[in-house]
Formats: structure tokens, C-alpha cells, sequence
């Protein structure tokens, strides 16, 4: 007597997994119909085990012996194929097969065999059975060094002829801290991606490129998926650091056009007006803000909108009983908060550019106004070189730059007001900035912790120039999220002085602590668990 079989196909199995899932889930009981059918799927399987372990057959040929062939699969038909003599026929070409160009590097086989299981064993489970070689398993995990490494991991499995459970080997140590059990690419390789394309400045398909001409085939969606996979584990220490910049006491501002595919004209607030109008604008704005025992966080956002709207949005979470805030910026309006009262310093390094474009025009008058501005620069060096305290360094700044800074200003109000300067040449205009914004330009000189110039902003929205001229665009608001949130905590980790690779590494695999703690996983705190480690 044959034994019961079941013939399902894909739709068909699919369901009643899906109602065994939920009977085991919710404790129901199944149906008459699905239990018959599990049964005859068990004993399906257990005669295709026993068939496969004597014979070497065929699929064609095992359906058969299983009184399984389907009309499509007649006897005739399959005999003719096997009688016919053989054709050459072109191969499909398969997706995701190799392509022209890419010769695939074959991946090191890792073994990893039971250290207290063998063959013959006990079985741990039911203390019943012996266990016996099994199908091992088998991870592909790809390590995060450069060019990327494949790796086969193959687990020794073992299983119990008794009650049928399964024993596999573990894997050490080493491979479970870059990756869960069934991960592809480990933690290591998606920090790598990450860094390259919002540090390096590298495309995701660029990065596939790359990796495909070293013998391991990526595609752009890939790298996205896995750099996606790094914003969603390191985002809680992300907004951890936007809830701290909201209480800073200094910010450092400035921003850079860049474009979103999928961005739309929006019906948005005028700038210092009442007055609403289309606004289409993307620029990616940067922000540091310095808290109150010295930490520098980096804070990104790509959108329509510019860095005044973006400190907005920082400063409206900023507690009643923190001071006002100072700023460092350009001139212009679209950097300057409007939601929050604040203390504004500008950049020198703009009005000394001033200065420095009409030079070929003006080469007397203005190399007196630069040799001015070097003494300040020189004086400023000083105070670094000597290390003094930011009340010291304001002491110091007062005694030797403010006169220097006065001397410009009353330099260039006399030589206006004489019209020995034409007061609409560009030397003018030079010096009409200089005193329209003279009490911003001079507040190093008056508030402690004060730079000169927005230098710091400057160089780190560099980072933000390198990826956009490689790259161009983002395509939709959600990546440029996500390059947002990698880049902040890049330029964050980098001011504190660690490892991006390793910090971002830590912070996928341990993501549960992270999630739990994310102050404990800030970059200064986590310098010091390192130095403590």
C-alpha cells in the first residue's frame, strides 16, 4: 500500500502555514482537514528523506516513485526526453547571474563543527535518540573590510532519530558580533558603506561598481538597504543629540543648495514676513552647537528651507531657564533664527573676503585694512597657543583686537565721509558691511567662547559639498534623511575624537542597549567606555 501524499503548490502551502502559524500563535485548535493535510505533508517528507537517502534520482524521477507526477509530467513525455538526443540550446540568461565583467570571488569556506555533540550521541532533547548527520547550515556573511570578504560559514548539524530535533554547531564569538545568525552583510560592511558614501563622498552604485570589479556583486539598492539598516540602529543617540543642541550656548550656522528628485513646490512662510508664497529651494543646512560642559554635537538637514528655519526647529525644544543663546553666522537673514531671542556674531572671515576681492582696485587702502585683521588673527593664535580660559581669552581679545576693530571701523567712516572712498564703489560697499555690521563682527570681543568667524560650519559642510558633487541629488525626502542622520553622527563622532568605524559597528550590534540607553552611547560617553574597555 502506497503512502498518503500531498501534491501542494506554492499558494497552497503558503495558507496553511499561515493558519498553522496562527492555531500555534493564539492555542487553536486546527481543523479536521488541515490536520489530515499536515500529516500527509509529513509523510510525503519522510518518504522523499528515505527515498533520497537510496536512491540518486531525479526530481522528474522522485516524483514518480512518490505517485506524485503531474499531468504536465506523463510518462511519454518524460521518456522522450530522455531518449532524445541532445541539443544545444542558448542558456537564459538568468537574474542576477554573472554578468559580463564580473567574475565572482568565491567565497572562504569556514567550518564550525559541535564541540560537545558527535555522531552516535545522546540526544540532548529526549534523552531517547541518537543523534545523526544532518544537512548542515550555512551563513553567507559579508565582512566589512575593504574590498569586501565573502565568507561561507557551514554549521555541523545533527539530528535526533528519536524525536527528530536538530543540533547545530555554534558559531564563535567573532562572527555573532558583526551580524545576527542570519545576517548577509555584516555590521562591519554596512558601516563601511555608510562612511564611504556620506564621509567619502562615494555613490551607492559607484560602491557596487567597485565591489562587483573586486569580485563581489552589489547593486545601488543593496548599499542603500544596508546603509538604511545603520540609520534605523543609530538614530536614538541621533535625536538624542537634536534634544541636547536644543539647550546649547553657542551654534555655529550656515548652509548649501542641493536637490531632491521628488521634491514640490510647498506654500511656505516668508522669511521675517507675514507673507505666504511658493518656496522650492532644497539646501542642506549644518548646525554645531557647543553645550555647556564644551561637547560639540553636528546636526544636518536636508530640505526646503534654510539654516535660520533649521536652528528654529532645534531652539523650539530649548528650556525657559537657558540663556540666550549666541549664533554665528553670515549676514544673511536666512541663517538668523526668528522664533527665539538670541545674541548674534558674525563671521570676520566674510567681511574680510570683502576686502580681499577689490584689492587689484584698491591695493593701498585695502592692504592696511588686511594687515589690521592679520594682528586679530595673530592675537587669537595667542590665546590658543597659551590656553587660556574663554574669560582670559575675552580679557585679552578686549585689551588688543577691539582697538584694532574700532581703527577699521573709524577708518572707514572717515574715508566715507570724506569721499575719499565713493560710497557705492565695491571698496564702499566693503566698508559699508563692516559698519552696518560692526557690533555683530566685534562680539568675540565681547562674550566669552566666541570665535572670530564660522569656519568650523564651513569646513564640515564640506562633507555634505563632497557627496552632493559626486552624487548630485538625493532622490527622495526619505534618503535624504538618511544621509542626514549618518552625517550628523559622522561629523559628531569625529569632533569627540573616536572611531566612526567602530563606534557605528557598536551601535548596530548592540541597538537593544541603544535603544534602552542612547545617552550612554553618546560620542563622548562612548570615548570613555572605550578608554575604559
Amino acid at each position: 500500500m502506497s503512502q498518503p501524499f500531498t501534491d501542494l503548490d506554492n499558494k497552497a502551502l503558503e495558507a496553511l502555514i499561515a493558519r498553522v502559524t496562527e492555531a500555534k500563535d493564539n492555542q487553536l485548535a486546527l481543523s479536521a482537514a488541515d490536520c489530515q493535510l499536515l500529516l500527509d505533508a509529513l509523510l510525503t517528507l519522510s518518504t522523499m528523506q528515505s527515498r533520497l537517502e537510496n536512491h540518486d534520482v531525479t526530481v522528474h524521477k522522485l516524483r514518480k516513485l512518490l505517485g506524485i507526477e503531474k499531468s504536465s509530467e506523463g510518462l511519454d513525455k518524460l521518456l522522450k526526453k530522455s531518449n532524445a538526443e541532445p541539443t544545444r540550446q542558448k542558456k537564459a540568461k538568468v537574474k542576477g547571474s554573472q554578468e559580463e565583467g564580473f567574475t565572482p570571488t568565491k567565497p572562504k569556506v569556514v567550518m564550525h563543527t559541535h564541540t560537545a555533540l558527535v555522531k552516535g550521541a545522546t540526544c540532548p532533547e529526549c534523552q531517547i535518540g541518537k543523534m545523526y548527520k544532518s544537512d548542515p547550515g550555512s551563513l553567507l556573511r559579508i565582512t566589512g573590510q575593504s574590498p569586501f570578504t565573502p565568507e561561507q560559514h557551514v554549521m555541523e548539524r545533527l539530528r535526533c532519530n528519536a524525536c527528530g530535533a536538530y543540533a547545530t554547531a555554534p558559531l564563535p564569538d567573532e562572527i555573532l558580533n558583526d551580524g545576527e545568525s542570519h545576517q548577509k552583510y555584516g555590521y562591519s560592511a554596512r558601516s563601511l558603506m555608510a562612511i564611504y558614501k556620506y564621509f567619502a563622498g562615494l555613490p551607492f552604485y559607484r560602491q557596487g561598481s567597485i565591489q562587483k570589479l573586486l569580485g563581489v556583486n552589489m547593486t545601488a539598492s543593496t548599499v542603500f538597504d544596508q546603509v538604511e539598516h545603520v540609520a534605523n540602529d543609530i538614530y536614538p543617540v541621533y535625536q538624542t543629540l537634536v534634544n541636547l543642541a536644543a539647550d546649547a550656548l553657542h551654534y555655529y550656522l550656515d548652509d548649501t543648495t542641493h536637490r531632491i528628485l521628488d521634491a514640490k513646490p510647498i506654500e511656505k512662510k516668508a522669511r521675517n514676513s507675514d507673507k505666504i508664497k511658493m518656496r522650492s529651494g532644497v539646501y542642506t543646512s549644518g548646525v554645531i552647537a557647543t553645550t555647556q560642559e564644551h561637547h560639540s554635537i553636528v546636526l544636518f538637514e536636508t530640505n526646503i528651507g534654510h539654516a535660520g528655519e533649521f536652528l528654529d526647529s532645534i531652539l523650539y525644544q530649548r528650556g525657559k531657564e537657558s540663556p540666550n543663546p549666541i549664533i554665528m553666522s553670515d549676514a544673511l537673514s536666512s541663517n538668523q533664527p526668528t522664533q527665539t531671542v538670541v545674541i548674534s556674531s558674525l563671521c570676520n572671515s566674510h567681511a574680510r573676503r570683502q576686502f580681499v576681492d577689490v584689492i587689484s582696485h584698491f591695493p593701498t587702502e585695502v592692504e592696511h585694512i588686511l594687515t589690521c585683521y592679520a594682528q586679530i588673527w595673530v592675537n587669537d593664535s595667542y590665546t590658543i597657543e597659551q590656553d587660556l580660559s574663554p574669560s582670559a581669552r575675552l580679557i585679552y581679545h578686549r585689551q588688543h583686537s577691539l582697538p584694532i576693530m574700532d581703527e577699521i571701523k573709524e577708518w572707514g567712516e572717515a574715508h566715507l565721509s570724506s569721499g575719499e572712498v565713493e560710497e557705492n564703489s565695491s571698496l564702499g560697499r566693503a566698508l559699508r558691511y563692516f559698519i552696518k555690521h560692526y557690533e555683530g563682527l566685534s562680539c568675540f570681543c565681547n562674550f566669552d567662547s566666541v570665535k572670530l568667524d564660522n569656519n568650523l560650519i564651513e569646513a564640515m559642510l564640506k562633507i555634505v559639498v563632497r557627496d552632493r558633487k559626486n552624487a548630485m541629488f538625493h532622490k527622495t525626502l526619505h534618503g535624504a534623511t538618511i544621509g542626514d542622520i549618518i552625517t550628523s553622527m559622522i561629523a559628531s563622532a569625529s569632533e569627540a575624537g573616536i572611531n566612526v568605524f567602530e563606534y557605528f559597528t557598536t551601535l548596530q550590534r548592540e541597538k537593544a542597549q541603544v535603544r534602552a540607553n542612547p545617552e550612554r552611547y553618546l560620542p563622548w560617553n562612548y570615548l570613555d567606555l572605550a578608554i575604559s574597555s
